[in-house]
């Protein structure tokens, strides 16, 4: 029987071998967020789209070589588990670090205050991309001083 942690991928399943790689496709080692990759091929991998071979491997293959690509963001913490961000397209590049939304956005609820929330990206000259969080409050909060910069710690830090 594998340990699970709620919420998390879990560990790699026989026969998969998983990798976390950054933008330019360099594997992240140990903790980290990144892309899910697969570093090798496993019996039910797809092997084609039906009609559409070239599709296939530009989608799958080409962004990083060697690698298949699932195409979902991933962080891997310090056991080794594997937890599922997002779609890597919903990734924000921000002074370098990849930052899912999903991740930002699922930091900031956890605040007590906070009923729903959405990350956004806008361009910025320096770092590339900045976020911006959209919060609802609950209906019994005001928003304070206090209370926004609880929030900004909240998602800054997780």
């Amino acid at each position: 029987c594998t340990p699970t942690k709620p919420g998390s991928a879990t560990l790699p399943f026989f026969s998969i071998v998983p990798a976390i790689v950054d933008l330019n496709g360099k594997e992240i080692e140990g903790p980290g967020n990144g892309i899910l990759v697969i570093k090798k091929p496993w019996p039910s991998i797809a092997r084609t789209v039906v009609g559409n071979h070239e599709r296939y491997e530009m989608t799958y293959f080409h962004k990083f070589k060697g690698y298949f690509s699932t195409g979902d963001g991933c962080y891997r913490d310090q056991d080794g588990y594997y937890w599922i961000t997002g779609r890597s397209d919903d990734m924000l590049n921000v002074s370098g670090h990849l930052l899912s939304t999903a991740q930002v956005e699922s930091a900031v609820v956890e605040h007590k205050a906070i009923a729903e929330a959405a990350a956004v990206s806008s361009p910025h000259p320096i770092k590339g991309e900045c976020i911006y969080c959209f919060v609802v409050l609950h209906n019994d909060y005001e928003l304070t001083p206090e209370l926004e910069k609880d929030i900004k710690d909240r998602g800054m830090s997780n």
